[in-house]
Parts: C-alpha cells; sequence; structure tokens
C-alpha cells in the first residue's frame, strides 16, 4: 500500500477489543485514503477531526520517510497494539446470526418492509470515517445503518 501516495488515519478502534488478546492490548484502526485525490485527502482531514478527543489519532503520509518507517512498525503488530485496517472484501456476506438481526431490525424499524423472494434484502458492509455500516437494499428502498446499531438492537417485549 505504500508504493502509491496514501493518507492514513489511526485512531483507537472498540471493535477490535477481545477477551482474549494480552491484558493492556490496545487495538488501532488504519484507514487509508488516496492523497494524489483532492476529495480523498479533504475526506482524511476530515476523518482526523472527527477524532479531537481519541488520543491515538494520527495522520500518516506516506510519501513521509518518518512515516513510511512508523507505517512498517505498526505493520509488524508490535506490542502492545493489535492494529486493523479498512479493507473489506467486495463480496461479503453476513453470518446467519447478523442476519436475524438485520431482518428484526428491519421489521422494527421498517414496519412496511416483509421478506419475501419478491422483497428480497441487499446487504453490503461499507466502512464510513472508520465506522462499519450496513447499506440495505430492497426495490427501489436504500438505507445505511451503523453495523453497531443493529448489532446492539433489541426489540422491547411488552406483556
Amino acid at each position: 500500500m505504500l508504493k502509491e501516495p496514501k493518507l492514513f488515519v489511526r485512531e483507537y478502534y472498540p471493535r477490535g477489543f477481545s477477551h482474549y488478546h494480552a491484558p493492556g492490548t490496545i487495538p488501532l484502526l488504519f484507514t487509508y485514503y488516496e492523497k494524489d485525490k483532492a476529495v480523498e485527502a479533504s475526506r482524511a482531514l476530515f476523518h482526523l477531526r472527527q477524532l479531537e478527543l481519541d488520543k491515538y489519532r494520527f495522520l500518516y503520509d506516506s510519501e513521509n520517510p518518518d512515516h513510511q518507517n512508523r507505517l512498517r512498525i505498526a505493520a509488524t503488530q508490535i506490542k502492545p497494539y493489535k492494529i486493523y485496517i479498512n479493507l473489506l472484501t467486495k463480496e461479503w456476506e453476513p453470518p446467519a446470526f447478523l442476519k436475524t438481526k438485520i431482518h428484526t431490525y428491519m421489521q422494527h424499524h421498517f414496519a412496511w418492509w416483509n421478506y419475501s423472494k419478491t422483497n428480497s434484502l441487499h446487504i453490503h458492509l461499507k466502512d464510513r470515517y472508520g465506522k462499519l455500516f450496513l447499506q440495505l437494499s430492497w426495490k427501489a428502498n436504500q438505507a445505511e445503518v451503523l453495523l453497531d446499531e443493529v448489532e446492539n438492537f433489541s426489540p422491547c417485549v411488552t406483556t
């Protein structure tokens, strides 16, 4: 990735926390942007501004030799850090438990939506400024929802 001019935004990544990691492990997410595209460079700066309170925030420039060296060190997963990067596969299939949560979420938030073969739901995973979103589309409709919101959704059931 360092062969082309890129900007990398580093931030603390709560989704990367695991009880299986050694105590004191710090999960960090690196989000990359194309440096030579003005829109992408602006997005990188906007992303960094959103992290004002994050003590781990940093903007790497792949054309800066010092930053290149720091990125290479980060890639070795030096302790106590666990490094993640926002490389998403083009084809992604949510696991069964998440599909169930998505359908429950859809029924609660889009009461008129009902799953059927003619009203199937297309699900894509997207990254926006270090946050994971689900792009949900059906017929002529589309919605983007934070993955965390769907994962943590629990319909209130009263009797």
